[in-house]
Formats: C-alpha cells, structure tokens, sequence
C-alpha cells in the first residue's frame, strides 16, 4: 500500500495540487473541455455471478467481452495497484440495438462496465448508507415501475424501503445488488411499452454524487461540461427518508447538472443531516460499488493538459488501453475535490515501430 501512496504522490506533483484547490474558473472558451459524454459507470462486484443476473433482469441484457484478465504495469497504475491486477470484466448494456465492440469509445449513454478484482482482491461490501460522500447510487427509468419491482423481488431482490415520490415528483424504489451497490428505479413520467428481457428499464437517468462542500464541487462539474439551474435545500418526506433507509427525514442540499454534449446527468447532493465525513474509498479502484465513470474525449492530452493547470489530482499519466503498446487508445483516472474518481478516455497515437 506503501507503494501506491507514493505513486499518487508522485503523480499529484506531475499533474498539479490537490483537487481542493481546483480553479473555480468555468467559462466555456479556452477553458473549456473536448468531452462528448459518458461512455460507462464502472460497477465493482465481490460475486460476478450474481451481479450479473441482477442487472441482466433490469434489462443490461447484452454484453461485451470478457476482457483480458490482466494488463501492463501501466494499466495497474491507473487504477491505483503497485503490480499487474487480475480481474473478470465486461460491458453489459441497456437496449436491443447491438453496440459495436470497436466503438466502445464513443458515448451511448446505456453501458456499465461491471467487473470482478481477484488482485487485488477486496471483498468489503458497498456502501452502507446512501448519505456516504462519493458515488451513492445510479438511478435507472423504467416504463413500469410496479411490474419491475414486482420482478426484482420474485428474484430476492426487494426494495430496501417503501415505494415514494423523489423530490422532482417521479415514484421511485431502492435495490441493492449483490454486492450493496444502490441502484434507483424511478417512473419514467411518460409511460411506454419498451421491455427489455422481461423489464421495462429504459435508460440511466443519473448517478447520484454525494460531496462535502456543494459549492467547491459545482464549479468542478461545471468545468467536466455539466449546467444547471439553482440548488435546492430540502427537508424530505418520511416516507422518501425510509424509501432510502433512513428512520428520520433528511436534509440535503442538491444540484441536477445535465452534460451539455451527450445529456447525461449527475445530482450533486450535499447532505447536511444526517450528514457522514467518511471520505470516498481511496485507491486502488477495486472496491465493490459504483466508483469510477468513464468519459469520452475528443483530444485526451488537450484535456489532461487542461485539468492538470487547474490543479486537479491525476492517479497516472496517459495509458495505453487495453491491448498494450498496440493500443490507440489512451486513458487517464482522475479525482474530484473529495477524491471521487472520473476517467478520460480518448485517441492517442500509435508507437513508433522499428
């Protein structure tokens, strides 16, 4: 463990400071990032098996890979691991229309990268609570909100709480996967009849972001492409409060920020009580839960560049992934102010050959 602390140093130096002392700056000239939008989330599980079948019967029906078990050192490094990691992963995605495995770069909107770390192994559960600071849940739309719980909880997956209304006025229940990952069903205001391997999920709505300080973190999201219109201070009904495992209501302050390439949303929720300052899990990035997401760039060292002025934390460099020094595509993993990571990828050019 030494020796990743060590690596993260050296590269937090390389890159910048830490997030905290990211430039508030966020106008959309120079400044500006080349992101088209988000390519996955990055759902980390303790049982593939089972994760896989839980998100299978929520319509991720179609999948990509297996990928290499393995990787350069490199790689290892980006994801914060001293040594070459093991793992079992693929993409598993919304929808009957076929993804095309040589196009994984670009944003769909509809794709999770779901894997299993064997080295490092950590077989620490999920999140606990939904009000932990970090990346607290995915909320998926669904046609028929009913039927889809009905299902999930013939299959033992039922709700941790009552079925309530979210503050935006959708009716809307918590699961868990099989490794506590919390994952949202909200009722798509328009009812259709899309139904994907007997569920009626369809699309990510958002992911809910839980932050420390909501202001800092605005400023963040808005430079990574987000907008939004005004924070919200709200108290929540007991029956939302007990729909998301709490006994008493809840006060937060939140932000919905929609990317304004690929429309994709974030909530942004600062919860001011209960409120828990357990920081998000650090490195490596080999945790059960939701704790990486990944974003399409259209120039990576432009961006990497950009971000690194600004003064945020990168784990590494630019990395080739996934296929070595043949690979055209490159990565980079870096933290938001309260160490929440995101992902770059994008082009990059080819080696030189002798």
């Amino acid at each position: 463990m030494h020796l990743i602390f060590r690596f993260v140093l050296l590269f937090s130096v390389t890159f910048g400071a830490h997030a905290d002392d990211v430039d508030q700056h966020t106008d959309r000239g120079e400044h500006a990032l080349n992101l088209t939008g988000r390519i996955h989330l990055n759902v980390n599980t303790n049982d593939y098996k089972a994760s896989r079948a839980f998100y299978r019967a929520l319509g991720f029906a179609q999948a990509i890979g297996p990928f290499p078990e393995t990787n350069t050192l490199e790689m290892a490094h980006s994801m914060g691991m001293a040594e070459p990691y093991r793992m079992y992963a693929e993409i598993i995605y919304l929808g009957e229309d076929v993804i095309d495995p040589t196009r994984l770069h670009e944003p769909t909107g509809r794709m999770i990268d779901l894997i299993q770390w064997y080295e490092p192994q950590n077989t620490a559960p999920a999140y606990g609570a939904m009000n932990r600071l970090g990346f607290a849940s995915v909320a998926l739309g669904t046609d028929d909100l009913a039927a889809d719980l009905e299902r999930m909880a013939a299959a033992g997956f039922a709700p941790i709480g009552p079925i309530a209304d979210s503050a935006s006025g959708e009716r809307f229940a918590v699961l868990r996967d099989p490794s506590g990952t919390f994952v949202e069903l909200r009722q798509n205001r328009s009812r259709g009849h899309a139904k994907t391997n007997g569920s009626y999920v369809t699309h990510i709505d958002h992911l809910a972001i839980n932050v420390s300080d909501l202001d800092r973190s605005i400023g963040f999201y808005q430079r990574l492409g987000f907008m939004g219109d005004a924070v919200t201070e709200r108290t929540s009904s007991a029956q939302e409060a007990l729909a998301r495992g709490f006994e008493e209501p809840f006060v937060a302050k939140e932000f919905m920020l929609t990317h304004s390439a690929d429309g994709s949303r974030v909530l942004l929720s600062q919860w001011l009580s209960p409120f828990d300052s357990t920081p998000p899990h650090p490195l490596p990035i080999n945790h059960a839960g939701i704790q990486r997401v990944n974003y399409a760039s259209t120039d990576i060292e432009g961006d990497v560049a950009v971000l690194a002025e600004a003064g945020v934390a990168f784990v590494s460099p630019i990395v080739r992934c996934c296929d070595g020094d043949r690979s055209t595509m490159g990565i980079a993993v870096f933290e938001d102010p309260d160490g929440i990571f995101f992902q770059l990828l994008g082009t990059v050019e080819p080696l030189a050959r002798d």
